[in-house]
């Protein structure tokens, strides 16, 4: 009797090196972190080191764009001489100007009058994308909502106490979906406070607290469309 094809029931695992690292200006080094045991894929590896570096090169950007208006200016000031000749040549001069110009405006969002207006646009974006994912959480366990009570009806009808305790089960595990939804706000409370003292100074209503959404899904749902319309409000009213 032949064997059987084994080559599907054991797959050849390889290991994967982990020490994927870029080196920062001024030595520092960031290596890339998994929070999970298992093998990872060459993919995932790249994929979690660049939003490392992202996060890490964020607070750098201010300085590139100094050093690149610095290289622009200078690239400006060589033309000057040509530019007075003789014979007078200011086609390298115009021809600067531009990037230079260019350059400049990016250091416009260091004026915290307009680089403010634009973390608070892009706090509201984030908050938005949040509260529409537990938006759609929220539909769904009003869904599951409804079919137990359909179920808790039928129980109730039929006198049948073992579907009767899978309704109070049921029950249970929805208050603690809730509960674990309220949990997963707290983060988001702290960004709520931050944007609320900006939306006091604008005149705005402040948007209200999710940490204890309750047990009613459907008043849950309510309280998170009154802030997603709020949030909008305040979104449209800033001058970006």
């Amino acid at each position: 009797m032949p064997l059987p094809d084994l080559s599907a029931a054991c797959v050849e695992i390889k290991a994967t090196k982990q020490d994927l690292c870029v080196t920062f200006p001024g030595g520092a080094e960031m290596c890339v972190q998994l929070p999970s045991m298992s093998i990872p894929d060459p993919s995932e590896l790249s994929k979690q080191l660049i939003a490392q570096a992202n996060a890490a090169l964020a607070p750098l950007v201010p300085v590139f764009n100094i050093i690149d208006v610095v290289i622009a200016l200078f690239n400006c000031v060589k033309a000057i001489p040509d530019a007075l000749g003789p014979p007078p040549d200011p086609s390298k001069l115009a021809g600067c100007m531009p990037e230079l110009a260019k350059k400049a405006s990016k250091l416009l969002k260091l004026i915290p009058q307009l680089s403010v207006p634009l973390m608070v646009v892009g706090l509201i974006d984030v908050l938005l994308a949040f509260l529409e994912g537990m938006r759609n959480q929220l539909k769904a366990v009003i869904d599951a909502q409804v079919k137990i009570a359909q179920a808790a009806t039928r129980a109730a009808q039929l006198g049948n106490v073992q579907l009767t305790a899978i309704v109070d089960c049921a029950n249970a595990n929805i208050e603690a979906q809730l509960k674990n939804m309220g949990e997963s706000a707290a983060p988001v409370n702290r960004l709520i406070a931050i944007i609320n003292m900006f939306m006091e100074l604008a005149g705005l209503p402040k948007l209200p607290d999710l940490a204890n959404l309750g047990t009613d899904a459907q008043q849950a749902l309510g309280v998170l469309d009154g802030a997603v319309n709020t949030l909008k409000q305040a979104r449209s009213a800033i001058p970006v």
